[in-house]
């Protein structure tokens, strides 16, 4: 295999485990749960919110070259710090990075079932601390050793969940709300806020396998769309899982449909699986989005002022404090900040695009038009 088709793979393999985390292994169940029997339309819903939007907002990043600075350059030198400083936060210890900690300590209280959220919490954050330590190694980290595991576990526990199923009638006629379901509930997994600073993480990996001039961009739409249909069929399956098993799953909290699903397909051999599969999806996202925050506190809030091992070590005590609200603590106050957000970046990032390429100064107006429209109808 030459080294620029291997690059690609690896890329797009760690660009799947980036995107693939706490959020993206439940939502994707309980919309299709949700489906009434329209869980194609559903799983397109999740395709829109959750993979075309980010690829855009990513392959929209390659125009700027990986730069967030230039490309939120419409806010201001202070708007962009402000609002880069909410993103990562949300993304990170305040928000996702906390969740996936909860969503872990679930998984890992089938296999340790007297294991307390907070002990949980704490081994986890010291296991991040030393996985994200040497930030250069992380894309290969994840590329070619967590997510091929990833990819396995999932794909047995669905294979499974297949055979040990069958397929439930339509419950109505009704077809938009299904897609509409999984379009908004696309917005909790944050993806699209993600891709903007996924990229420029993985831009600098690109210009780090040095394959010639101009290589960097090629390759990442290449790895782009690898991690693009690796997701998309991994959401389509778990989509799939959710109507299946939708008798099942009446009254199960979100964080334990997945493993509800494979109790019933795998039997005796359902507790180590998924925490396996559980534990690889959060981790893989929780070594990015701990990164980013930790540079971004060290470099832009901090000015290099503290050591990037000080760093993370806030980064994750925070996520750790945090992670005590619980799943549904969390979700509670990210869902109406990304139900109001979300529609604004999509335009943001549509009208960045088009600017780019027709030689126009960008502007805030797209975003702010956008945020205003939501606020006033609600």
């Amino acid at each position: 295999m030459n080294k620029e088709l291997l690059v690609t793979l690896s890329t797009g393999f760690a660009l799947f485990s980036m995107f693939f985390g706490s959020g993206n292994l439940v939502f994707p169940i309980r919309v299709g749960l949700e489906s009434e029997g329209h869980y194609v339309l559903a799983s397109l819903g999740v395709l829109c919110t959750c993979v075309l939007f980010p690829l855009l907002g990513m392959l929209g990043m390659t125009l700027y070259k990986g730069d967030t600075d230039k490309f939120f350059a419409c806010f201001g030198k202070t708007g962009t710090f402000l609002f880069s400083l909410l993103a990562l936060s949300l993304m990170g210890p305040f928000g996702v990075l906390a969740r996936c900690l909860t969503v872990m300590h679930g998984a890992l209280v089938l296999v340790f079932p007297a294991l307390k959220l907070e002990a949980a919490s704490m081994l986890l954050c010291i296991a991040l601390y030393f996985l994200t330590i040497n930030k250069n190694k992380i894309v290969t980290l994840l590329g070619a050793y967590l997510t091929p595991f990833l990819l396995a576990a999932i794909a047995l526990i669905v294979f499974f969940g297949l055979q040990h199923a069958s397929l439930s009638v339509t419950l109505n006629d009704q077809y938009l709300p299904a897609f509409t379901n999984g379009f908004f509930t696309g917005y909790q997994t944050m993806d699209l806020v993600a891709s903007f600073f996924f990229s420029g993480f993985v831009m600098q990996h690109l210009y780090r396998a040095n394959l010639g001039k101009d290589s960097h961009v090629r390759l990442f739409v290449k790895a782009s769309l690898v991690g693009a249909l690796l997701l998309y069929a991994v959401y389509f399956a778990l989509v799939l899982l959710g109507w299946l098993y939708a008798p099942l799953l009446a009254d199960t909290a979100p964080q334990e449909l997945f493993g509800k699903i494979a109790f019933s397909a795998l039997g005796s051999f359902a507790a180590p699986a998924v925490c396996l599969v559980v534990v690889l999806a959060c981790l893989t996202t929780a070594i990015a989005l701990t990164s980013l925050f930790a540079d971004f506190l060290r470099r832009d809030v901090c000015k290099d002022a503290i050591s990037n091992k000080l760093a993370l070590g806030l980064t994750l005590g925070v996520a750790f404090a945090v992670s005590n609200l619980a799943f549904s603590g969390i979700a509670n106050f990210l869902g109406p900040i990304l139900e109001t957000v979300y529609p604004a970046l999509i335009t943001l990032t549509v009208a960045n695009i088009a600017c780019k390429l027709c030689s126009i100064k960008a502007s805030h107006w797209p975003f702010t038009t956008t945020v205003v429209t939501k606020l006033l109808w609600v």
